[in-house]
């Protein structure tokens, strides 16, 4: 069975990719992904917009009701589940595997929503309290002296530290079973870390949205024109598509690998005790952390709600 799907139902496969072909570099892997999930990003973003649209529509209604700026950014919080398909679906074609767009956004929304709804709350109030932050010191730095300066400042630095860890929050929920407090611990560490791919990511952006905001001032309806295209059809899948791809290979090398690769073992002694000891071993160096549902957790937790989970049923 084979055809066309709007939102990723069965395709004909393709070729596959050799694993054993020598590994290209980034920006190279990076565009051709891009062009080969072109239409499917198109078509994610698409289902993303439904959602989305119902969250702007809701914020201009309680803007016109409630005429209190700090509510108008309430109803995104509703959008936080949705973000768990569009993590999940990214994520994927980041790390060059298939995703089926409508029912794994599905899935991973079902899975997720818990986490993404109480991560989306704890930014909301984070982001209100900064930003105000920000423009109060900022506003008292020009007449009260260095103090709120130096306070306008680490304002400025927690925003950019909050920034850098929305790069890796959405992504390890849908891929680890942690906790929220883990998952913003690890986040923060990689917020420093991976400052320099971090600060790539937030350049990009910041020069999209600069450029987008000259642009409008000489030729408004044009730019409003391109914003709305932008928003149909590209907007929030391909920004996670491209934060994704440049943050989980750090992921997966300080978190992934470490749980998945067998540890190494050193020469066992001739004989039938030597024998017994291998066999030992192999069994202790097995990784005690598996990818189940998309994410990974750990075996012996899943074996006891399930016994045959990991045998081969084919």
């Amino acid at each position: 069975m084979s055809g066309f799907s709007l939102f990723g139902g069965y395709q004909k496969p393709g070729p596959g990719v050799n694993k054993d072909a020598p590994q290209k570099p980034p920006v190279q892997r990076f565009f051709e992904v891009l062009f080969r999930k072109f239409f499917d990003l198109v078509k994610l973003n698409l289902l993303f917009l439904i959602p989305f649209a119902v969250a702007a529509i809701l914020s201009y209604l309680v803007g016109r009701i409630t005429g209190q700026s700090f509510l108008w950014n309430l109803p995104f919080v509703l959008l936080s589940p949705f973000l768990a398909g569009l993590t999940f679906v990214t994520r994927n074609y980041a790390r060059e595997e298939h995703a089926f767009i409508a029912s794994d956004f599905k899935d991973a929304v079902l899975l997720n929503w818990k986490q993404f709804s109480i991560h989306g709350i704890i930014c909301y109030v984070l982001f209100s309290v900064i930003t105000f932050c920000i423009r109060f010191y900022y506003t008292l730095a020009a007449s009260q002296g260095t103090l709120f300066l130096v306070l306008f400042g680490i304002s400025i630095a927690v925003f950019l530290v909050f920034i850098f860890m929305q790069y890796y929050i959405p992504l390890m929920i849908v891929t680890f079973d942690l906790s929220l407090k883990q998952i913003y611990k690890n986040a923060f560490i990689f917020a420093i870390v991976g400052l320099w791919r971090n600060i790539l990511l937030t350049a990009i952006f910041g020069a999209i949205l600069f450029l987008n905001y000259f642009l409008y001032y000489l030729n408004p309806p044009v730019v409003l024109l391109i914003n709305g295209l932008l928003v149909l059809f590209f907007a929030f899948s391909f920004s996670f598509f491209l934060i994704h791809f440049a943050v989980y290979p750090l992921i997966e090398k300080l978190m992934i690998h470490p749980v998945l690769e067998p540890a190494q073992t050193e020469p066992a002694e001739s004989g039938e005790e030597s024998a017994q000891a291998e066999g030992e071993e192999e069994k202790k160096s097995e990784p005690e952390y598996v990818f189940y549902q998309g994410k990974l957790v750990k075996k012996s937790t899943l074996q006891k709600d399930e016994d045959s989970i990991f045998q081969d049923r084919s």
